[in-house]
């Protein structure tokens, strides 16, 4: 059913009036409550009992009684605000950035020394941000986008060939060489991509993205390893760089992983490269139609400010 025109525009203003008079029996009490002289007010009811064609109350020289369909509309009245002020309530939550639900997934590599550095701040920041992780490889988070059970996903890899994605930048980060304390490269300076060629390299099993990148640094094909522990791929970086520190290898680590120290068993060197593709770029990645993609550029930017030293925002 549709309302008449004026009960659509006023109609909220009029049951404030309407209700503070209910509650006090009184033109001026209720004037003062809303703010409004007395003679607005009692104009105001005259109205809405005229839109409404009932009388909502029974007026003498001493004093003012609702009638009985006047209580009824009281309690519908009631209730009406009592919506009006929830729908305010949310509409004003969506307003403000990074309040809720936000599903975050990141590639195995990159979540556990990434996150720790930025939940802290990030909570202080946003603290009505509900904020759920989820850790897997670089195609689990792709398919776990597309189906929409996560939000965004934070990647190591390009995302040009998926159509329905949209793609963030937000760092470089540097590749840093783990070897065994007793190497003999240890005592090399300016360490080139030909002497990468000759370690030892352990890597990660090769649907994890770390893998292809470090032998893309090193200027190694897939197949192309004459590597005495090419058998080996563990399931962990943190159980690689245990192999390296037992002399069986060396392997390149994302500079987050080495940051504060986290990179620390004994027989284990950790050291910078100076080569100008020893790197990987970092961004996050969400679907086109994702309705909160301001709150992702928020997040992202946060991220960015945040990070140490030791990589480099886009």
């Amino acid at each position: 059913m549709q309302l008449p025109l004026r009960l659509e525009i006023f109609v909220l203003k009029d049951l404030q009036y309407f209700i503070s008079l209910a509650k006090h029996k009184n033109f001026s009490k209720a004037a003062r409550e809303c703010f409004v002289t007395q003679p607005t007010l009692s104009n105001q009811i005259s109205k809405l009992e005229e839109e409404l064609e009932l009388s909502l109350f029974e007026r003498t020289n001493r004093k003012v009684s609702i009638t009985q369909e006047g209580k009824l509309i009281l309690d519908v009245a009631k209730k009406t605000l009592e919506n009006i002020s929830e729908i305010q309530k949310i509409a004003h939550r969506f307003k403000e950035p990074l309040m809720g639900r936000l599903t975050l997934g990141a590639i195995h590599t990159l979540s556990p020394y990434l996150l720790p550095i930025i939940l802290l701040p990030l909570k202080e920041s946003f603290p009505n941000l509900d904020l759920v992780l989820f850790e897997a490889t670089t195609n689990e988070l792709l398919e776990e986008l597309e189906s929409g059970k996560i939000d965004a996903a934070l990647l190591a890899t390009s995302i040009k060939k998926e159509k329905n994605l949209k793609e963030l930048k937000l760092f470089k980060e540097p590749f840093w060489l783990a070897h065994p304390a007793n190497h003999k490269i240890y005592g090399v300076d300016n360490i080139t991509v030909k002497q990468l060629q000759r370690l030892d390299l352990l890597l990660l099993p090769e649907e994890h993205c770390l893998s292809d990148q470090v032998k893309s640094v090193c200027g190694i094909k897939s197949n192309d390893s004459d590597s005495p522990m090419q058998w080996l791929h563990a399931g962990s970086l943190e159980t690689i760089l245990q192999f390296v520190a037992k002399g069986q290898g060396s392997t390149l680590v994302p500079a987050l992983a080495t940051y504060e120290g986290r990179v620390n068993s004994q027989g284990l060197i950790v050291r910078k490269l100076e080569i100008d593709t020893a790197y990987r770029n970092i961004s996050m990645a969400y679907r086109k139609d994702f309705s909160k993609e301001s709150d992702l550029k928020i997040l992202g930017n946060f991220i960015v400010k945040n990070l140490p030293n030791i990589v480099d925002p886009i």
